[in-house]
């Protein structure tokens, strides 16, 4: 069931990438979605395969850093304040620290 839930989380990050690149508010709300799929799939490292969160990772990241207009490193939104970004990267990377450190838990039973 949870590998079920894990391919799922994968296809939904792909298919929230779409609205990352929509001017404006739309992006924002794309990327609190793919951080929402990003926590879901932290529940399916326990039983599954960690496979689905570190892709589901990857697809995030890089919808984040290179697809978004509001978080992209390259050229972002003029309504994007510095401030605003590293807040939300910093969301990204806690969440990803904490799928990490349950992977090696994981791996080392």
């Amino acid at each position: 069931m949870k590998n079920l839930i894990g391919y799922f989380v994968v296809g939904l990050s792909v298919l929230a990438l779409a609205p990352s690149v929509v001017p404006g508010s739309m992006a924002v709300l794309a990327f609190y979605s793919s951080l929402v799929l990003l926590l879901v799939s932290l529940f399916t490292i326990s039983s599954a395969n960690h496979r689905h969160f570190q892709l589901t990772a990857i697809i995030v990241g890089v919808g984040m850093l290179v697809l978004n207009d509001y978080l992209r490193v390259v050229m972002p939104s003029p309504e994007s304040t510095w401030t605003n970004r590293i807040a939300l990267y910093l969301v990204y990377l806690t969440i990803c620290g904490v799928g990490m450190i349950k992977i090696k838990r994981q791996l080392n039973r």
